[in-house]
């Protein structure tokens, strides 16, 4: 319940149309049931599950959307990294930010991704890391964000 509740703190964010959020849970279930074929008998993988919403206002601007499409993607997936289920090596660098106060770093939002990518890239390829972690200082609180953890150094 909580990615959902998630979900719809971005959709009031987006300024997207409000949806039940147990109607859609429920509708998610039986999804899973008739996709029941796609999970994958295997502990070395599992069934992704992404919901998501969009604007559908027939206009072409920035503004308000009074509809939208609230739609789920699901797909058998293996591990995420070519090594398997092993701890991964994360590269942080207090230059690259994912978001900030005020920003919408907190909302389930595919805007949260886009600006990783880059970053992503670069420590693949410059230093030997697997997964980004995004960093946030405000003075002596230093915050490491990732996919998996949450780090406070506090001094």
């Amino acid at each position: 319940m909580s990615d959902c509740c998630r979900l719809l703190r971005g959709t009031e964010r987006a300024a997207l149309p409000k949806f039940d959020g147990a109607e859609f849970l429920e509708c998610m279930k039986k999804l899973i049931i008739v996709d029941r074929d796609w999970v994958p008998d295997s502990t070395s993988s599992t069934l992704y599950i992404r919901p998501t919403i969009i604007g559908t206002e027939p206009t072409l601007g920035v503004t308000q959307s009074n509809r939208a499409l609230l739609y789920i993607i699901t797909g058998p997936v293996g591990p995420y990294y070519p090594t398997g289920f092993k701890p991964v090596s994360l590269y942080a660098d207090p230059c690259y930010v994912r978001s900030s106060i005020g920003g919408v770093g907190s909302y389930k939002m595919g805007a949260n991704y886009g600006p990783t990518i880059y970053v992503q890239l670069d420590a693949v390829r410059n230093h030997n890391c697997q997964q980004v972690t995004a960093v946030r200082c405000r003075k002596s609180l230093f915050i490491c964000y990732s996919v998996f953890s949450m780090l406070f150094i506090v001094g």
